[in-house]
């Protein structure tokens, strides 16, 4: 079998929050937190949570940096935010993962609600999809709580047209959560 993935950097670490996932955002919120910019809305109560990804992105990297990852990278115009070699972040840190688990409800991957473990029926349902829809190779992900890990190619690349498209086909299967991408091989 052949991959169609575009050529990266080796063993570079990726959080992906899915653009797909904004579709699940309009149901989620989370209650007292204040918005990323300071400012008040004009209502005012609990629609003064992070809704949009850009929000929510910008609320998760402070809330994780203020748990103990420093580095933590603000997000990129979209919310989506990248955690590469060069960094200073290690995803596979015990600081990290306590920080993760302390910032679930402000995951732009529309976590809210204290997180809980992805249903592995759904998840296996999400990838069955995803190869259906032209991403034969792609790997079953590993449920690690209310996030999943996918190992791909190190050719891998999360802007991959296909794998793009093959997300957005199967977007009424994603099972919520977050993505962790490790690019380099591996199995």
């Amino acid at each position: 079998m052949t991959h169609s993935y575009r050529r990266g950097s080796v063993r570079i670490l990726v959080f992906v929050p899915l653009l797909l996932a904004g579709a699940l955002l309009s149901g989620c919120s989370d209650d007292g937190s204040s918005s990323a910019d300071g400012s008040a809305g004009s209502g005012g109560g609990p629609d003064a949570s992070p809704t949009s990804m850009e929000e929510r992105g910008l609320a998760y990297s402070e809330c994780m940096r203020e748990n103990g990852v420093p580095k933590f990278p603000d997000p990129s115009e979209g919310g989506g935010i990248k955690v590469g070699p060069d960094s200073g972040v290690d995803p596979e840190s015990p600081e990290f993962q306590t920080a993760q688990e302390a910032c679930v409800d402000l995951s732009p991957q529309g976590m809210g609600g204290g997180g809980g473990t992805l249903d592995s029926t759904k998840v296996a349902a999400w990838a069955e999809c995803i190869r259906k829809n032209g991403m034969p190779d792609f790997p079953d992900p590993k449920i690690n709580g209310g996030s999943m890990e996918l190992n791909l190619p190190a050719d891998a690349s999360r802007d991959d047209a296909e794998l793009q498209q093959a997300m957005d086909s199967c977007r009424d299967k994603f099972p919520g959560g977050g993505i962790m991408m490790k690019r380099g091989g591996g199995s």
